[in-house]
């Protein structure tokens, strides 16, 4: 078993880094840390998320189909 001063420190600054992306499993140790690498890495061409399940769209129109598919919403306009 390693020691603790034996563990590579890349692996030491993971313990530090609780938050982690869902898409590459990068992991951040600020919460607005990952929001940023979320935005600028993998949503930068999917502006409009869903609110319920979290998944990105390229427009409005998409994001409306979903919620009234996958959620059930019924959207009036």
């Amino acid at each position: 078993m390693l020691g603790y001063s034996e563990i590579p420190i890349k692996s030491k600054m993971n313990f530090f880094k609780k938050f982690q992306c869902e898409v590459c499993q990068e992991k951040f140790s600020r919460h607005e840390e990952l929001m940023n690498h979320q935005e600028i890495t993998h949503f930068k061409d999917s502006p409009y998320d869903c609110k319920v399940c979290n998944e990105n769209f390229h427009s409005m129109s998409e994001m409306r189909d979903h919620l009234r598919k996958k959620h059930s919403y019924k959207i009036d306009r």
